[in-house]
């Protein structure tokens, strides 16, 4: 079994396998490998950011009219920001912005009462992840409507819930977890093979139950939808796992010749193999997979959803699986892997 050693998963532009994508505000670059579209075409585009607005501090009260300088009313006191909230790399102007677009908005948990205060009371489980994500965003340099505009998306997508059909899907980890997390990947793309160690680690340190859904980009993979298809044939002799390990290890070696020296590696039945990845079956299979991931949304690989919340980063993915837990009453939660500003996550590749 592989030492532990710390991985460092690059988390680039989530559209990077065929198109630049859009900013989320929880992971200023996001990895992936992008689905263009329904026929699996990939497309070239995305758009630059617009020159982030300046913050402005507020003007001081006018002296009164006559009065000497020295009357003059003394500065406003430092802004007062939740303990909990790190804004060490913030300048005082940053601070304010920060501290207005907080107090302007409402408690992303729907109670009565301003963001701000929803955070210093410490009982939204969403509040510090949004405010983080609010840090990151005034750091980068943009105003207080990109901050507002990429905050109100942020917490629309923490907050809608996606129904995904698991049955049948190869999964590991407790049957009755409290969490399950469903993951759409691709066995050719670069940052699916850069997630799976990672992601097994988490599996292991929380615990959740982890659901295997394929989902292959046929024209910007082409060995992809094969690769599914061997993996679905292993699962049918209880051996989706180990031939899942072996094909993101060898990854991007996946033609058939390859797969089949894999496939005899891991131990299987090659006659009882080569029939299984032959027969229709297969193909309906990862068929019916890719219609899931269509409904739910998917266009891009990896793409996780955690009690139905999308996520698409590894730190996304430990923020849900941490809140999820919480919601459902675990209150033995290990501590967390340490996250970056772009979305990756410390983690080790394997236990002792």
């Amino acid at each position: 079994m592989r030492s532990l050693e710390s991985l460092h998963v690059p988390q680039r532009a989530r559209r990077a396998c065929a198109l630049t994508g859009a900013l989320l505000i929880a992971a200023v670059a996001i990895t992936g490998c992008k689905h263009a579209s329904s026929a699996n075409e990939a497309e070239v585009g995305g758009q630059g950011s617009a020159a982030p607005a300046q913050a402005q501090e507020e003007p001081l009260a006018a002296s009164p009219q006559g009065a000497p300088a020295a009357d003059a009313p003394p500065p406003p006191a430092p802004l007062s920001l939740p303990a909990s909230l790190v804004v060490d790399d913030l300048d005082d102007a940053e601070k304010a912005l920060l501290r207005s677009i907080l107090s302007d908005q409402f408690d992303p948990c729907g109670k009565s009462r301003s963001f701000l205060d929803s955070l210093a009371a410490g009982d939204c489980a969403l509040a510090p992840r949004l405010a983080r994500s609010a840090v990151l965003a005034i750091g980068q340099g943009f105003g207080k409507r990109r901050v507002v505009t990429l905050l109100l998306r942020e917490i629309e997508r923490l907050n809608t819930v996606v129904e995904v059909d698991t049955g049948g899907a190869p999964a590991r980890g407790p049957a009755d977890a409290k969490v399950v997390v469903v993951l759409f990947s691709d066995f050719e793309c670069p940052y699916c093979k850069d997630t799976a160690a990672p992601l097994d680690a988490l599996q292991e340190h929380y615990g959740f139950r982890l659901v295997y859904k394929h989902y292959p980009l046929e024209r910007a993979h082409p060995s992809a939808k094969g690769a599914a298809r061997a993996a679905w044939a292993a699962g049918r002799q209880e051996r989706f796992w180990e031939m899942h390990d072996v094909l993101f290890h060898n990854s991007p070696a996946l033609d058939w010749p390859a797969v089949k020296g894999y496939a005899k590696g891991v131990g299987l039945d090659m006659k009882r193999f080569v029939a299984d990845f032959e027969s229709e079956a297969s193909t309906l299979a990862v068929a019916a997979d890719v219609a899931a991931g269509g409904k739910a949304g998917v266009d891009g690989t990896p793409t996780f959803f955690i009690n139905g919340r999308r996520a698409e980063t590894l730190s996304q993915v430990q923020d849900a699986v941490r809140e999820q837990a919480e919601l459902a009453g675990v209150t033995d939660l290990p501590p967390p892997f340490s996250a970056s500003p772009d979305g990756t996550l410390d983690v080790p590749t394997a236990g002792e």
